[in-house]
Parts: C-alpha cells; structure tokens; sequence
C-alpha cells in the first residue's frame, strides 16, 4: 500500500447537508485522507459553519460560484497530498473505496481511477464510461446490477469519484476551467490518455450518488458545448479531418433531437458560447497538442463508434450505430498507415 499522503477535495455547492455526508464517508475510510478540502461555492449558503468543527476538514472559500470544475482546482490548489481524491457532494463512498482506488493506481504510469458510482438502490449509475468518436460519453452500465471484478484500463470513468495522482493533475492542468461543469471528467481522462497516463476503472470501489438526470436546457448547453469544445481541442489535425463526416453527422442527429425533446435553445447557445469562445478554444488546442506523447490511433482505440445506453431509446442508434463502428476501424487504419 502507498505511504503517500492523500487529499480529498468536495465542492459544496447548493445542500450543506448533503456535503456533511459525503464528508463522513471520506472520514469513515479505512484509508482515510490526510486532509479534506471542501470548496465553498455558495456564499448565499455557506457550507463553513457546518463542517468548521469536523476533523481534517479545511474550507476553500471561493468568494462566488466558481463552477464545478474552476471550484476542484481551487481546491487541488491548496492540497497537500500526492494524490488528490474528488468527490461529489452528493456522493457517499463504501468505507473501503479510497483503499481499493488507491491499490487499482499502484502503477506509476496510472493517472486516474475511477470508482463505481451507484444509485440509491444498488444499481450502477456510472462505471467504465465510454467515450464515442464525437466525444458523446455516457453512463457506462447504468441501471444494471452492480458489477464485481478487478480494476482494469479503460477510456473514461465518472468525475463522481475520481483519484487522480497530483504530478498528473499539475501537468495535465487540471480540470478545463472554461468548463463550469459537465464532460470535465471525459475531457480530463482523454487528455491523461494523450499525454502517456494511464487510466482505469475498479468495480470494487463504489460510491452511492443521488443521481437523476436533469433534462433541462441549461444541463444541454454545458453537455454540448463543451462537447465540442474538447473534441476540438484533443483530437490531432488528420483525426480532426477524418472524423468531420462523423462530427457534422452527430451535429444534424442532436440538433433533431433538441427540436423534438425542446431544447434547441440551449444546442443554438452552445454554438454561439463556442463562436465567441473560438480564440480560447485554440489557444486550449495548441496547450492540448503541445503536451501529447501518444498518437491519436491509441487513443481512439479504446474509444467506441457510435453510442450504446439505455438512457436514450433510438431506433436511428440501432441503424447507425454498426455503421460508425465500421468507420472508427477505417479511421484507426488510416491512423496506422499515416504513421507507418
């Protein structure tokens, strides 16, 4: 087991007490943290006054709403473990998680590993997640029986629960600030995958989250825009051009779905955030790029084709979706052949 020193970071935000029970499951590890970090994203209502007496607790006053992903580098900011361990505030870890991620992250190559996130009644929330090659990423498993197995390398795992080696997180940056919230944790194990990190998932590890899933047009517009944002950062020039077919075919197939489910407002937004947001967005790109160790064909190869979840019913998915596997195998093809 590792001697280094570990740092749990929590952004509170919007329930004080919700926060108070993530924070006990981190104190009742049999591995605890050396310290908790809890962001506090809401002056409105404070989290200080409810954890100020709690042991290893520290508060990270953020002075406004930060977002979720500027309120975890602030807290990973003033951390003083070698691995960073971030929690949702509506999440409460099974006593033993923080051990068993720890074990899964002994390689010295491994970045990241993610926990299994359950719902309230012991179904899988989120897992192994996969990311597709619009950079759609999803709940991988959800609403299945919990699953049990060894830790294993995977694409993406949730941003629930997530150990991150500080070294990695530093060099990766941290969360994409510009984010706010939303495909932070897709976009972060992507860019680890790039930069020669490994990441991985271990079943074992589990979490239980309040989870349902918000429809709301606000949620669409961070989920798209920021989609796009990181699909246009991460993906390496000739990627980038073979995959514009799969990419514009993913705009049309959203954009229909936003008209019928009433949400093309926020989809018309996240365009128009990406428009005025294009100098940060290539600025991000060449930061992105300048840190890459691994070739995009490595990379995609864990990644899948098209989009395979019981949260979106879809008659066009069932016919679409062996037609983009097909096409993510020509793209790794002629990825293998550029590099050849």
């Amino acid at each position: 087991m590792t001697a280094e020193r570990v740092s749990a970071v929590v952004v509170g935000y919007l329930d004080p007490a919700a926060t108070v029970q993530a924070i006990l499951s981190l104190q009742r590890q049999t591995w605890a943290p050396d310290e908790i970090l809890v962001v506090d994203n809401h002056p409105a209502r404070s989290i200080s006054g409810a954890v100020e007496d709690m042991e290893r607790v520290r508060v990270v006053s953020a002075g406004s709403n930060l977002g979720y992903t500027r309120g975890v580098n602030a807290g990973a900011a003033h951390a003083v473990g070698d691995w960073l361990v971030f929690l949702n505030p509506d999440a409460v870890a099974e006593p033993d998680a923080l051990r068993l991620l720890l074990e899964a992250g002994a390689g010295a190559d491994v970045a990241i590993v993610g926990a299994q996130v359950l719902l309230p009644d012991g179904r899988v929330n989120a897992g192994e997640n996969p990311i597709n090659l619009a950079g759609v990423s999803w709940s991988g498993g959800y609403g299945r029986p919990r699953e049990r197995g060894p830790a294993r390398d995977a694409a993406g795992v949730s941003g629930a629960a997530l150990l991150v080696r500080r070294r990695a997180f530093e060099q990766l940056g941290g969360l994409c600030p510009d984010f706010f919230l939303y495909q932070d944790d897709a976009d972060l194990c992507w860019r680890a995958r790039l930069a020669g990190w490994r990441v991985r998932y271990c079943p074992e590890a589990a979490v239980a989250h309040d989870f349902e899933f918000d429809r709301g047009g606000q949620k669409w517009f961070y989920l798209e825009r920021n989609r796009e944002w990181m699909v246009l950062a991460n993906l390496g020039p000739l990627a980038l051009v073979l995959l514009a077919p799969v990419l514009l075919a993913t705009e049309v197939a959203v954009t229909a779905r936003a008209v019928a489910e009433g949400w093309l407002g926020a989809k018309v937004r996240s365009w128009g955030s990406l428009l005025a947001n294009a100098r940060n967005v290539a600025r991000r790109r060449r930061w992105v790029q300048s840190g890459r160790r691994v070739p995009d064909r490595e990379v995609l190869g864990r990644f899948r084709g098209g989009v395979e979840t019981d949260l979106i019913e879809s008659a066009l998915l069932a016919w679409a979706n062996p037609l983009l596997e097909r096409y993510r195998r020509f793209v790794l093809a002629v990825l293998g052949w550029a590099r050849a």
